[in-house]
This record gives structure tokens, sequence and C-alpha cells, in this order.
């Protein structure tokens, strides 16, 4: 019995670990750079940083100059932004 527990609580363990691992990321910046075609905003906060975007978010909807914030996930060792919201 207790090594079925050990099984579970390791499983467990894990699986919350990978939950963790894979958690969205978020980055607050002013958007310097729209590119519809890729699509992707590039920030301006310190260094410059490229954000890919998910078909969620239409670049349309933003504008060079806003603050925003933008949660993300690396997907293939790209950032890609699932949601992007003026920051207030």
């Amino acid at each position: 019995m207790s090594r079925k527990l050990t099984a579970a609580a390791t499983a467990a363990a894990l699986i919350a670990g990978i939950s963790l691992a894979h958690a969205a990321q978020t980055e607050t910046g002013v958007i310097a750079s729209i590119n519809a075609k890729a699509p992707s905003i590039t920030l301006q906060k310190g260094a410059i940083r490229t954000f890919w975007l998910a078909s969620s978010v239409n670049p349309a909807d933003l504008k060079v100059g806003e603050k925003v914030v933008v949660t993300y996930d690396m997907i293939s060792s790209k950032p890609t932004a699932s949601a992007v919201v003026q920051a207030h």
C-alpha cells in the first residue's frame, strides 16, 4: 500500500511541476513596432524584445507607443503572445 501511495505522490508532484514549468509569463512595455505580416510586435523596455502573436491576438487592435502587458509562452523557442492588453 505504501509503495502505491509513494508512486501516486511522485506522479502528482511531476504533474504539478510540469504545470508550473509551462505557466504563462508576462512582460510590460511600450510597443515600438508592429509587423502584421509576421505577425509580431516589438516592445521597447530596456532591451528590445519581439513577441510573435497567436491567432487570438489581432495586430490591428494594437498601436505603436501604447503601453501594454503581454502574456506569453515559449513555443518552439519563440515568445508567443496569447494576449496583449493595455497597461494601466
